[in-house]
């Protein structure tokens, strides 16, 4: 007896048809897993660069103290970024899924959350490059749930998958095992600030650290606002970070008296972290 399709198979494979962008987002929103939570997807561009989703509250969404389901805000960030890609790369050449992913909680989605994506021609392009060969890749990137206001609500962190159709499992790319981004990453900034702020006298300060990190929305500025002040501690030293595969610009951050303008920027977004806890 033939095995009927499930619903999602047959989803995914309206997904993968050449559909236009308010075709889609209308079978989309229909779509069980997001239309029972009241996320809906409210715009795809035409060149399927950018999308929004939004997710309003109501009674029957809501959680016991009136906010947002976690699991729901989680879901608006597993939705749209893949599909993007796919559209964008040509989804009879690419798949692409979320690999990995995280999700930090920062204040309850209590009227309304919306989330923007961007697939940019930059990051088509190192995605065209690094699976040049016949590689998959991993691509890093973060979601920023916001309230109606513009508050941050939560931070997803996730790791896209993507390779080629049709060839099987291919090898990842060796150029990323040089060097750890996106969730590895925020991993790696953990660790190390653990080996590196050990002992009951740095307790305290590791948790502080840690409640700052949760508030950075970049990989780097988690990194950083882990490991702030870690090498002044005397367990850590520049090289033992180096070997654990920090990027450069992490290093400049951390390491430099004046770093430039990247490094720069993740030790403001460190700051006003920093800030926003002591005034929330």
């Amino acid at each position: 007896m033939k095995k009927a399709p499930s619903l999602r198979r047959s989803m995914m494979k309206l997904v993968g048809r050449s559909l236009t962008p308010n075709r889609l987002r209308f079978l989309l929103n229909g779509w069980p897993p997001l239309f029972a939570q009241g996320i809906r997807i409210t715009h795809i561009a035409d060149d399927w660069s950018r999308g929004r989703l939004e997710l309003k509250l109501n009674r029957f969404i809501a959680n016991m103290h009136g906010a947002a389901f976690g699991g729901s805000l989680f879901s608006m960030t597993d939705v749209l970024f893949g599909v993007l890609v796919m559209q964008r790369l040509g989804t009879d050449k690419y798949e692409a899924w979320t690999r990995t992913g995280s999700f930090e909680y920062i204040r309850p989605g209590s009227r309304g959350t919306y989330l923007e994506v961007e697939v940019n021609d930059e990051l088509i392009e190192r995605i065209l490059a690094e699976t040049d060969g016949g590689f998959s890749t991993v691509v890093p990137y973060t979601s920023v749930i916001r309230d109606k206001n513009g508050g941050i609500v939560g931070i997803g962190q996730q790791d896209l998958y993507v390779r080629r159709r049709g060839r099987g499992k291919p090898p990842a790319n060796p150029a990323q095992l040089e060097h750890v981004a996106g969730e590895n990453l925020i991993a790696a900034g953990r660790t190390l600030a653990r080996m590196g702020l050990r002992g009951e006298a740095n307790r305290d300060r590791l948790v502080r650290q840690e409640r700052i990190a949760r508030r950075c929305i970049r990989p780097e500025a988690v990194a950083v606002a882990w490991l702030d002040g870690v090498l002044d501690r005397g367990h850590l030293y520049a090289e033992d970070l180096r070997a654990a595969g920090l990027p450069d610009v992490v290093m400049d951050a951390l390491t430099l008296r004046d770093p430039g303008p990247e490094a720069q920027s993740l030790i403001d977004e460190v700051t006003e972290a920093r800030e926003s806890l002591d005034k929330y």
